[in-house]
């Protein structure tokens, strides 16, 4: 996880994994962790679009990728790449505020 700026309207805004964003509920369903506030979603099915980050709701979009700055897009490519340049298992990355 990082706490830099991402220019998604909020300072502090962090790149976590999907294990970190959901939780289990007493009853075994998923949910999004009440600990964040989430921004926004970014899936490798549609690399360039950022879109909001909803268990409810329908998704709508929320930004671009080419408008992060340069720290953003390598905190991106180190979550979905490992280090010898290879694709890893990991499908999905959140963008959320701590509460």
């Amino acid at each position: 996880m990082s706490s830099v700026n991402y220019n998604l309207g909020n300072k502090g805004v962090r790149l976590i994994s999907a294990n970190d964003a959901w939780i289990k509920t007493k009853k075994g369903k998923l949910r999004l962790n009440p600990k964040y506030r989430f921004i926004g979603k970014l899936d490798t099915t549609m690399p360039n679009m950022i879109i909001s980050a909803t268990d409810k709701k329908k998704p709508t979009y929320k930004g671009d990728v080419s408008s992060l700055n340069r720290t953003a897009k390598k905190q991106i490519i180190n979550h979905f790449y490992d280090d010898n340049g290879k694709r890893n298992k990991k499908t999905v990355a959140y963008f959320a505020i701590e509460k």
